[in-house]
């Protein structure tokens, strides 16, 4: 019997030491993540499973919305432009690369074309926010054909900005939320040639 109560004593013992060990390692980053933004846990959460599947970063931290059956990459650039036009949210860029990479080679690709968007008054908001955002900018959607022939679009899951780190200022994030939406609603639209 006396061994049992020392055996036990001491995994106290250890268990008291190892939380004192693990609040003096990680306290600190403890206090740090729970002042981030409510959702943080959950962005992160995500982030991370998606991360153990594939290994690969960019993997993770995107959206991706296949085409519909039928979808044809003009319909798409289309209806995502209708989209666009319509949430007033800009074109600000195309950048066609794969016709781009066909002229420098003389070899055929596959499809590979990003549109860039943009709200201007948002995007001066976030930079005026944190400078670092500017990175991020504008927002992008690629149309890609994988190499089994099938199209998507992809874009950077927003999430990050918007609750990965503190909370953003209250109209900050309604506008910012707004930007996520059109985005969201170009791809879902754009990949079911939704005019």
């Amino acid at each position: 019997m006396r061994l049992i109560i020392n055996i036990l004593a001491l995994v106290g013992v250890l268990a008291i030491g190892g939380g004192i060990y693990g609040w003096t390692k990680f306290g600190d980053d403890y206090k740090t993540f729970k002042s981030f933004d409510a959702k943080a846990g959950e962005v992160y959460w995500e982030m991370w499973t998606k991360l153990k599947k594939s290994r690969v970063t960019a993997e993770a931290t995107v959206w991706i919305k296949e085409f519909d059956e039928g979808v044809t990459k003009e319909d798409a650039e289309e209806s995502m432009k209708l989209v666009a036009n319509e949430m007033n949210m800009k074109i600000v860029g195309e950048l066609p690369l794969s016709e781009q990479v066909f002229a420098e080679t003389g070899e055929p690709q596959r499809y590979l074309k990003i549109f860039e968007f943009c709200d201007a008054r948002t995007a001066r908001m976030m930079v005026d926010y944190n400078v670092f955002i500017s990175a991020y900018l504008p927002c992008r959607v690629s149309m890609v054909e994988r190499k089994d022939g099938t199209f998507a679009l992809y874009s950077m899951n927003m999430d990050m900005i918007l609750h990965g780190g503190e909370t953003l200022p209250p109209e900050l994030f309604k506008k910012a939320s707004r930007v996520k939406e059109t985005i969201l609603a170009v791809m879902e639209k754009g990949a079911a040639g939704d005019f």
